[in-house]
């Protein structure tokens, strides 16, 4: 049986990213980064698009419908089940569950422990320990990282604080630190295999979170950047690979960008044309009509790209009709 899947490479909007409280350096608020194509470029975490991804199940979907809950008061996750020992996969599962899957090593563990501490008495006759057990499921959705689509240039804003006398008598002052700060677009790419999702349902969740994603902080509190797709690139195909990672370069030119690699990549037949969907602003540039030309469905909406990737999962095959929004 043929495996379907759906990826994905999302370009964001330019903005002004900077965490304003979070992972520090001496008194510099930083930014993660990473190199790219021989240059440095800052970075958001794929566990961070997760996370937002996966509260976005929580504020859309009835409370009994996911296992996770993330409580933005106390800063806690509560679970519903964090076991998992009789997990089974059935369509009255949690999304969370399905979607993002799940491990519990605590019975290996446990076992572990109890072996170090009674290492004659969990001896067989053979001579070999017991072996604990995980439970665990692989989730069918591969997160890439953020990375900017422009290189980093070292931008800083430098800030100062008066520190009032404390409690103790210290005197007061100034108080200076800065801030890294980078304008740019990010792009993130994704992949999502259609067959090991149990509740096929579940799979216009995913797409619906990528298309309005609620805010993506990862592990700061104040990192505002809005990272719902201006541009997006989609392929659902048979195809294990997804050949569409990264698809947007920037052109240092035109300070914008391009997608010229994944147009000859099209043009050589890598990717199949009437694969691609191609929505956002990416759809009016002349890349995007050559692709429309090769035979990609081009719209100029970004949500007009989701719908078309819904219909064409619910044609591959009778058991992902209801993506489609068909019974």
């Amino acid at each position: 049986m043929a495996t379907n899947y759906l990826y994905g490479t999302i370009l964001t909007g330019e903005a002004v990213a900077a965490n304003n409280r979070g992972d520090n350096i001496g008194n510099t608020t930083t930014l993660q980064k990473v190199f790219h194509q021989d240059d440095l470029h800052t970075s958001v975490s794929a566990e961070a698009i997760r996370f937002a991804l996966r509260y976005r199940f929580q504020l859309e979907l009835q409370d009994s419908q996911v296992n996770r809950t993330y409580n933005v008061h106390s800063g806690k996750v509560n679970f519903k089940d964090d076991k998992w020992l009789d997990w089974k996969p059935v369509q009255d599962i949690f999304v969370d569950d399905d979607l993002m899957g799940f491990m519990n090593a605590a019975a290996a563990k446990n076992e572990r422990e109890d072996e170090d501490s009674e290492q004659d008495k969990s001896k067989d006759t053979s001579g070999k320990k017991p072996k604990g057990k995980a439970y665990k499921r692989t989730s069918p959705l591969a997160m890439g990282r953020a990375v900017s689509l422009r290189p980093y240039r070292g931008e800083l804003s430098y800030n100062c604080t008066v520190r009032k006398e404390d409690e103790k008598g210290n005197a007061a002052g100034l108080s200076l630190y800065n801030a890294e700060m980078h304008t740019t677009e990010y792009q993130y790419s994704f992949g999502l295999n259609l067959n090991d999702v149990v509740n096929k349902q579940n799979i216009s969740h995913v797409i619906d979170a990528i298309i309005d994603p609620p805010p993506v902080a990862g592990n700061h509190s104040r990192f505002a950047f809005d990272f719902s797709p201006a541009s997006i690139v989609l392929r659902v195909t048979n195809a294990h690979s997804s050949k569409i990672q990264n698809c947007f370069e920037h052109d240092d030119e035109t300070r914008g960008y391009h997608i010229a690699r994944l147009v000859k990549r099209v043009e050589s037949g890598d990717i199949p044309a009437h694969e691609l969907i191609i929505g956002g602003e990416v759809a009016t540039t002349e890349a995007g009509a050559r692709l429309q030309e090769l035979g990609a469905t081009v719209v100029s909406g970004v949500l007009a790209a989701a719908t078309e990737a819904k219909n064409k999962i619910a044609a591959m095959d009778a058991s992902l009709r209801i993506v489609g929004g068909q019974s």
